[in-house]
């Protein structure tokens, strides 16, 4: 038998792996793969996932197996999932079953704990060792110490590596707030960052941080920025929230971009599609001089205005000087970002973007050692991408969370840098 803790039944015979991996490559991983979202172990699918790798050495085209990343209470929970599921699916001889309970009782099991565990009596569990009938699975779990907990666990099925890390990184933060069910990944990972956000706002948040290269704010930005020097600030990267209560606001940051940016210096602003026309009024009316219209190309589906019936692939990015526009290099107005240039692994806030995107911006309208700008810091994207091009970087929010979500990046950021090699 394998030596690994989670495959408790005996390995397929040589015939039943080979029908298994000719399944898989005739049809694909059928099953999920059952993984630990702590740990990345595989609790359920050795053979699935043995099959599918030899396959790929092999050459064989095989499409990426799903798997469904889980939360677990302790051993005891990943024993007992490991156990049940596979009791479901195969059929044991009396000497594979006899091989099983040997070993559950090592782990301290009783017969009767685990015909508990199986949703039936020791007497039927005898029964069933002998005459090999499949086990269901239980509704509930018997724990060692006594009570019970639910078959059902939070679990969210994927594809591909990328997503099991964002899977286990959702369920990581929901911890037992996440509902035991088969849950869709982004809306476990809404529920993670609402989580996440809610335990922020809890938490203290200074109304003015100061770090080595940067300064937060926490506040209105028609209030925050008052003592601003007039001119003081060499460019502004930004990403105003554009949805109905956010539009209006387009008119104060103008305002705001005008009095404090440097004559002929540029804000690059990220818009929505639907009311762009109504954004660029406002920045105009502001007081703001339009520049230019800069888009990111992005891989996949970005946005899906379905009032429109319209696929996006791309985010605008308009350019507007303060007063007459003092070109000082050339820009390049159209930035192609890696794979679905999406946020990060693990997204932060709701309309987070991508980092390479807005180093791009942040390099195109500054230089190293100058001022940026962000009064709508968000989850930090701009902070991130202006301290690591050499920026000093200046940003706000009226949310604490966000405010504190920045902070944290950044730290985490200086610390990456300490980490890597000179």
């Amino acid at each position: 038998m394998s030596t690994d803790p989670w495959q408790l039944l005996p390995d397929l015979s040589t015939d039943e792996f080979e029908a298994l991996k000719a399944d898989i490559a005739a049809r694909g991983v059928i099953v999920p793969v059952v993984l630990d979202a702590s740990t990345g172990a595989v609790i359920d699918g050795h053979h699935r996932l043995r099959a599918y790798e030899e396959l790929r050495t092999a050459g064989v085209k095989v499409a990426p197996y799903p798997r469904e990343v889980r939360t677990f209470v302790d051993d005891e929970d990943r024993m007992a999932v490991a156990l049940s599921v596979n009791l479901a699916r195969r059929h044991l001889t009396r000497k594979q079953r006899a091989e099983l309970v040997t070993q559950l009782r090592g782990q301290g099991w009783s017969l009767r704990r685990i015909g508990e565990a199986v949703g039936t009596s020791e007497a039927t569990i005898r029964r069933e060792i002998a005459s090999g009938d499949a086990i269901e699975l239980p509704d509930r779990i018997e724990r060692k110490g006594g009570g019970t907990y639910p078959a059902r666990r939070p679990s969210i099925v994927v594809t591909s590596d990328r997503d099991q890390r964002r899977a286990e990184s959702a369920l990581r933060l929901l911890g037992e707030t996440a509902p035991g069910k088969l849950l869709d990944l982004k809306a476990a990972e809404a529920r993670a960052r609402d989580a996440h956000m809610a335990q922020l706002r809890s938490v203290h948040v200074p109304e003015r941080i100061d770090g080595p290269a940067y300064e937060l704010r926490l506040g209105d930005l028609r209030e925050v920025w008052a003592d601003v020097a007039d001119g003081s600030v060499d460019a502004i990267v930004t990403d105003p929230p554009y949805d109905d209560a956010g539009v209006p606001l387009f008119e104060d940051f103008a305002r705001l971009a005008v009095r404090v940016l440097k004559p002929g210096r540029l804000a690059a602003i990220y818009c929505g599609h639907v009311a762009l026309p109504e954004e660029m009024a406002l920045l105009e009316a502001g007081g703001l001089t339009y520049v230019w219209h800069g888009v990111n190309i992005l891989g996949g589906l970005h946005s899906q205005i379905r009032s429109r019936m319209i696929n996006g692939n791309h985010r605008s990015v308009v350019l507007y000087a303060s007063g007459a526009f003092t070109p000082r290099k050339w820009i390049h107005d159209t930035f192609f970002a890696e794979g679905r240039g999406g946020p990060e692994s693990r997204p932060l806030h709701p309309w987070q973007q991508a980092v390479k995107p807005v180093r791009h911006w942040v390099r195109s309208i500054s230089e190293p050692g100058e001022l940026v700008l962000d009064p709508f810091v968000g989850s930090g994207t701009t902070a991130i991408a202006a301290v690591s091009e050499g920026r000093r970087f200046m940003g706000g929010d009226l949310d604490p969370a966000c405010v504190e979500t920045t902070r944290q990046r950044l730290e985490g950021l200086a610390t990456q840098e300490e980490d890597e090699p000179a």
